[in-house]
């Protein structure tokens, strides 16, 4: 089978398998649709949910730096350290991050690819001076790793990328940009048409695991409507025919409220579009996405042999 034209990975922090319980669960309040399975209940399409293991054989609560880095490198960084790591990338987990992101693999061998959100000029200017390296995020090496230049606000107002808050509230209020607020559904319309142009586009989103860790369902009820919305224009917009979407997280947190730190559950992983099924049957742990999307593109990798000092 030929790879699809297109994948669009969607990578939203801090969601996985809860219980149906109301008083811990935002998920069993607010969820109408695709999250519904994240509460216990059933998932009706259209494509295909399975599960993926965050702890990835390491004991202990997954974390950010390790679960992004196997998210986005398809490299067990965990095992690798001998730990779960949080917060951003490490000194020994951005050279891993550097050398083998799915976007640099994707371009060597030939595809476009890029991470599609948008930074402010302010934090542009941050990550660009000296020993900056340990204020960027693993999804922002995915874009440094490609040599490419990170998308601006100026980018997203003018359609070629995208933001974070799904629905400009939060560069309303922190930019105090005079910008209407956006349809959650609309934009991931417009994010597929964007993520079209590329054979690999990522986003992330990442206020489910803010508010995960401030334990608030306030927080929850304003923002699984958001990207809930987003995702279903994104299905509506998809051609199955033609593109691949893939959804997933690096850990559980948002699922369960009565802690505010990350949970030790399985983190759901939405496939939909071409390649799907074969893709879906590859998946156990976390890294195993970006390892069956290389599969699914022919492309050729060697694992065995990668080793990260721990540190």
């Amino acid at each position: 089978m030929n790879p699809p034209d297109s994948v669009f990975y969607i990578f939203i922090d801090g969601i996985g398998f809860g219980s149906s319980n109301q008083e811990v669960n935002p998920f069993s309040r607010f969820a109408k649709s695709l999250f519904l399975p994240l509460a216990g209940k059933e998932f009706k399409g259209p494509g295909i949910l399975t599960e993926a293991d965050a702890k990835m054989g390491v004991e202990g609560k997954p974390q950010s730096a390790t679960g992004q880095t196997a998210l986005f490198t398809g490299i067990n960084g965990a095992a690798m350290m001998g730990r779960h790591i949080n917060g951003f990338p490490t000194y020994s987990l951005r050279p891993v991050l550097l050398e083998h992101s799915i976007t640099k693999v994707f371009q060597d061998h030939g595809y476009s690819a890029t991470l599609l959100n948008s930074y402010s000029d302010w934090y542009i200017r941050r990550i660009s001076k000296p020993r900056s390296e340990r204020l960027l995020s693993a999804s922002s090496y995915l874009q440094k790793a490609t040599g490419l230049p990170f998308f601006r606000i100026e980018d997203y107002l003018e359609g070629r990328s995208l933001y974070m808050d799904i629905t400009n509230w939060f560069l309303r209020r922190k930019f105090h940009l005079p910008i209407p607020m956006a349809n959650p559904k609309e934009v991931g319309r417009k994010a597929v048409r964007i993520a079209s142009k590329y054979n690999l586009a990522i986003f992330e989103y990442f206020f489910t695991d803010k508010a995960g860790h401030a334990m608030s369902f306030a927080a929850a009820r304003r923002i699984i409507p958001h990207i809930e919305g987003f995702l279903e224009g994104v299905y509506e917009e998809l051609d199955p025919e033609k593109m691949l979407l893939v959804v997933s997280s690096d850990h559980g947190n948002l699922e369960d409220l009565s802690d505010k730190t990350h949970t030790e559950n399985k983190v759901p992983v939405y496939l939909y579009g071409k390649g799907a099924d074969l893709v879906s049957r590859k998946i156990q742990y976390l890294y195993d996405i970006p390892r069956a999307l290389y599969d699914l593109f022919n492309i050729s990798k060697d694992f065995t042999s990668l080793s990260i000092k721990k540190a």
